[in-house]
């Protein structure tokens, strides 16, 4: 095991599990009780974690997988997260979504 692999899987599930808790708990106070708040920065996390996964782990597990595949899913969730994050800024500069 590489240390990349070593270093990234640690970080992939610390992103997703953020991410899920965000989403699925319950925030009675607080900046995550603004519902658009918590919906982008929920969705924004668990998106960077399965780009992290991909693009750490298993693009190196897995060699032979195809290049336009592999790169079209990296680029949808890196579209995702990017849109989570714009959402998120403009959630939290008081943009709608409260």
């Amino acid at each position: 095991m590489s240390l990349v692999i070593a270093a990234a899987l640690p970080w992939a599930l610390s992103l997703g599990v953020l991410g899920l808790w965000i989403l699925l708990s319950n925030h009675p106070t607080g900046v995550l009780s603004r519902p658009g708040f918590a919906i982008s920065a929920g969705i924004s996390a668990l998106a960077g974690a399965q780009l992290v996964f991909l693009m750490c782990i298993a693009d190196r597990v897995f060699p032979r997988v195809p290049l336009r595949l592999a790169r079209s899913v990296e680029t949808g969730l890196g579209a995702i997260l990017v849109g989570g994050t714009v959402v998120l800024s403009a959630v939290a500069l008081g943009g709608g979504m409260a």
